[in-house]
C-alpha cells in the first residue's frame, strides 16, 4: 500500500497550462516567503517568451508540440534546518484564467511548485516533494525590491510634509 501511494505521489500531474492571452509581467528578481512554513527564496534569473513545453524535438529544433513562456533561476529552501539551493526550470501559462508559474526543481528527489500570480508582487500556490524530509504544502512569495519587501525608509518619508536636511537623513 505504501509503495502504491509513493508511485501515485510521484505521478503528480502538472496543471494543463495554455499560452497566456496577454503580455507577461517581468518576474525576474528575488522573491522571498515560505513553503510549508519554512523559509523559501526564489531568484528568477531568466525569463523567455517561448520555450518548448512538450512534444518532439530533434536536437535544438522543436518539431511538434506546444511552446510556453519559461523562467529559470535558483530556489533555496530549508531541509532539516539547513538551507539547500537548487537550479529550477519553470513554465508560465494560463491555468483557470490565472497566470501560473510551474517550477520543477532540478533535484534527485524531484517535486514541483505551482504558483499563481496574486498581484504584481505576490505569488501563491502549493509545493510538493517526493522526499518526506523536504517541504510540502502552501507556498507564498513576495517580490523583494531593491529597498526590501516593503520599501525603504526614504520611500515612506517621501510623503512627509517637511523636507529634511542632509544631516537629518543621517539619523533615519
Amino acid at each position: 500500500m505504501v509503495a502504491l501511494a509513493t508511485v501515485l505521489a510521484a505521478c503528480a500531474t502538472t496543471p494543463p497550462l495554455t499560452m497566456p492571452p496577454s503580455l507577461l509581467p517581468d518576474l525576474r528578481g528575488t522573491w522571498t516567503g515560505t513553503w510549508g512554513g519554512t523559509p523559501l527564496t526564489l531568484v528568477v534569473l531568466e525569463q523567455q517568451q517561448a520555450t518548448p513545453a512538450d512534444g518532439v524535438s530533434l536536437g535544438p529544433w522543436h518539431l511538434l508540440g506546444r511552446e510556453l513562456p519559461s523562467a529559470s533561476g535558483v530556489l533555496t529552501f530549508t531541509v532539516r534546518g539547513e538551507p539547500v539551493s537548487v537550479n529550477v526550470q519553470g513554465r508560465l501559462g494560463d491555468w483557470n484564467g490565472r497566470l501560473t508559474l510551474v517550477i520543477d526543481p532540478v533535484t534527485v528527489n524531484g517535486g514541483q511548485i505551482t504558483l499563481g500570480l496574486a498581484d504584481q508582487h505576490r505569488l501563491v500556490g502549493t509545493g510538493t516533494s517526493r522526499a518526506s524530509w523536504e517541504p510540502q504544502g502552501p507556498v507564498e512569495l513576495v517580490r523583494r525590491t531593491a529597498d526590501g519587501p516593503r520599501g525603504s525608509v526614504i520611500e515612506r518619508l517621501r510623503g512627509a510634509s517637511h523636507i529634511r536636511s542632509r544631516g537629518a537623513w543621517n539619523h533615519v
